[in-house]
Order: C-alpha cells, then structure tokens, then sequence
C-alpha cells in the first residue's frame, strides 16, 4: 500500500510511513488510495464474529505488505475483546469500544500498533523508541500494548497536574520498558516535543523514534474495524444498517478521519456525526467561522478531558480527504460543540431515562446526535468506561462507580517520572542516554 503526505509531496511505502510518521515537510499521511471492500463481506457480515471482520478489512488494506498469516495475527492479538452493541432506543445503539485492558477504545490501534510493528526485523536489530503525548487515556493504552516488548523503550510525555491519580497510574505503575515523563508545560508543547524528535535526523543511527500518537498512520488504520463491526451487528440484531448514522466523540480527529475511511472503502454510513467539546475549533472551522490559520493551538479544561486538546492532531487529514472543501465535508460531517453543561445534563439523563451509563466522552457524542436532524439509526461510539473518570462522573452523579478489575490491577504505587521543562534540549538528552 503507498501512502501520501497531506502536502502532496511526498510518497512512501507502509513501513516508512508507520515508523517515520511525518514526511519530510511535517505533514502526515494518508493513503495515496483505498481498496474497495468485497461486496461478498457483505453478504453475510451479519454472521461473521470480530477476527474475522478485522482480517477481511485489514487484509484488504495490507495484502501487499504483510502476509495473510501475519495479518491474522496481529488482528487477532489486537482485538481480542469484545466490542458489544447496546440497543437503548429505537433508533440509537453504542458500540462499547472499551473492553479492552485499560478501558479505552486506543486499546484496539495501540494493539495493533504493537503487534505490527513486532512483525518486522529490524525491531528485534537496533534500539527502537516509541513516543506518545497524552491527556488521558492514550498514554494508558500505549503503555499496556508494549509493555515488556523486546528491545522497545516507551516514553509517555504528559502536563504536569493535568491527569487524575487514576489516568496516570495506568502508565506511572508499569515500569519495565515504560517510562513517565512529566512536562512542566502543555499538552500542544509535549506534542510538539514528539514531532521534534521524530524529525531529529540527527538520532539516526543512535535510536530508531518513532510516535504512537495518531499521527502514526497504522494507528488510523486500525480504527477503521470497528465502523464495520458496527454495521455487523446491525445486520446480526435485525436493525437498520444501510445508511446507519454513526456519532463519534471527538478531540484529535482520529477516529473522524477512520470512518470517513470506512466509507470510501464502501460501508454504507449515511452521516458521520462528530461531537466535540468546549475545544471547538473544528467545529468552527467547518461551519465557515474560522479559518485553518485561526486554529488555537491552547486547549481548554473540560469534563471530557481525554479530548481536551487545542490544534487538533488529524485536522490536516481531514481536510486533504476533502480537497479543502469545506462544502463537500460538510456533506458528509456535522459537527457539534457540546459545552460542559450538556455533558452532564446527558450523563445523567442517559441513566435515567435510557437506562445507559455513559462516560463524559460518550455524553459528548450521545449529546450530538440528539441535535443531528440526520433520520435513520445511529451508532454512538462509546469510547471509554466510566470509570475511566471516576472522579467526574461521581461529581455528575453523587453516585460511586465501580472500579472494573482491569483498573485495579493499576492501583500499586506509581514510579517516580521523569520530570523536565518543556524544552526539546532537555528531552533530546533523554532520548541519547
């Protein structure tokens, strides 16, 4: 498969898109063409279970950079949790993307991130070091999916007091391979941090750097599956799935940029409903209120704090899929601004009224599909327990959640990180040592 830079400019196979992740311009990829799914998937997806799905879809995608029996397993070494359907109305249903090991629907690309990257040789030759920047739940999923691997040395960068006790210990009480490094600055200044280092031709040869964010294609890839298990099992349950809506919460876009992905390979979606939070740029953005130079590159504190994120990661994908125009993304995309005050409004009327408990992020989607006019089912993707914001959803709520027992394997004392200013210098001496 052969992938392009947003820019344009610049073209490269799988591998070098997967461990490079920015072209030479600091642009991101995409690829340069996507495959269409055989008609015959959809002829009895209904009665297919999830390895199979994800084998059909991603050796769609890959057949010509892995073989069938490595693409079986790294699917079956990333989704190997359940992703049920919860039916809680007429015409609303949530894929439950969170049963996985840290609760968080970044468990399925993070697996596969790690299980393909295993795959090739050279990680097992020279000194591999794997970069992500998080706000919540990605440094938690990344930790998990390559912990004890090889010669694989993680880093998860974070603001300092922006995360929960809860959030970080799910990479803080790991060790082995898995090193905190807390930023005494942003979450947009630990990102840029990342690009500076992945960009750093100066480390070739010392370190192979690679980031785990979804500026990581592989990651946007993985994400495609889940729209097409959603579809199966609307056909499975006998509910209406051609042209089923889909509303996604959404902070750095990745997620957007998969289903509009899952599409053009020929998943019949009707709209892609993107919810997002008092972090609202894209939003403004589509509607015609801004332009791309106006994006804010700050984000703001909300009660969905996994999306809180300023210039959101993906924004330039989304547009390059469009040509940059803004008439036909909108033909395809709503997007809605859902303020704090909504999220809990829907925290707690989802419980009361259609019996679901849903996180701050789910609220957030739950939230914009209840203002879409868009007719026809909708599918919610759910993408976080509600433990996962346990502190939140108590305040919400007044009501205690219970702590599933994947979190509580996460409750031992935490490892000292790695603290430094929010300068490349002193993350560079990091990176060397």
């Amino acid at each position: 498969m052969r992938f392009i830079s947003t820019s344009g400019n610049y073209e490269v196979d799988l591998r070098q898109a997967a461990l490079h992740c920015f072209a030479p311009d600091g642009t991101l990829y995409l690829p340069k063409s996507l495959p269409r799914i055989p008609r015959a998937l959809f002829n009895n997806i209904g009665e297919m279970t999830l390895d199979e799905v994800g084998y059909v879809v991603m050796n769609t995608l890959l057949y010509r950079d892995l073989s069938s029996a490595d693409i079986k397993d790294v699917v079956e070494m990333a989704l190997n949790f359940p992703m049920p359907m919860v039916n809680i109305s007429a015409n609303l249903g949530v894929l439950e993307l969170f049963h996985g090991p840290t609760l968080a629907f970044k468990d399925v690309s993070a697996r596969f991130l790690a299980a393909l990257l295993q795959k090739w040789d050279k990680m097992r030759t020279q000194r591999f070091q794997v970069l992500t920047a998080t706000t919540g739940n990605t440094g938690g999923a990344i930790a998990n999916a390559f912990a004890g691997m090889g010669r694989v040395e993680v880093m998860v960068l974070y603001p300092r007091s922006a995360l929960s006790r809860l959030q970080s210990a799910q990479f803080t009480t790991i060790g082995r391979n898995i090193h905190a490094v807390e930023v005494s600055g942003t979450i947009a200044q630990c990102k840029k941090m990342v690009y500076q280092a992945c960009c750093d031709h100066t480390l070739d040869g010392e370190v192979i750097v690679t980031c785990a964010n979804t500026q990581n294609i592989l990651r946007i890839l993985a994400q495609i599956v889940p729209f097409f298990w959603a579809y199966a099992q609307l056909k499975a349950a006998n509910l209406p799935a051609d042209g089923f809506n889909v509303a996604i919460p959404c902070g750095n876009l990745s997620n957007l940029v998969s289903a509009v992905l899952a599409k053009r390979m020929g998943l019949p979606i009707g709209k892609i409903i993107a919810g997002c939070n008092a972090n609202d740029d894209f939003v403004r953005l589509l509607h015609g209120e801004i332009t791309i130079d106006k994006v804010n590159a700050n984000s703001r504190r909300t009660l969905a704090s996994a999306m809180d994120t300023g210039y959101p990661t993906n924004i330039h994908r989304i547009l390059a899929l469009y040509n940059n125009d803004l008439a036909a993304l909108r033909a395809d995309i709503e997007a809605y601004a859902i303020s704090d005050d909504v999220i809990a409004e829907m925290v707690v009327s989802s419980h009361d009224e259609l019996h679901y408990e849903a996180d701050p992020h789910t609220a957030v989607a739950l939230a914009a599909a209840a203002q879409s006019p868009s007719d026809g089912y909708s599918v919610v993707m759910a993408t976080a327990h509600p433990a996962k914001s346990l502190d939140t959803m108590t305040a919400i709520t007044g009501r205690a959640v219970e702590l599933p027992l994947q979190l509580t394997k996460f409750m031992g004392r935490p490892i000292p990180p790695i603290k430094i200013a929010p300068s490349y210098q002193a993350f560079r001496k990091l990176l060397t040592n």
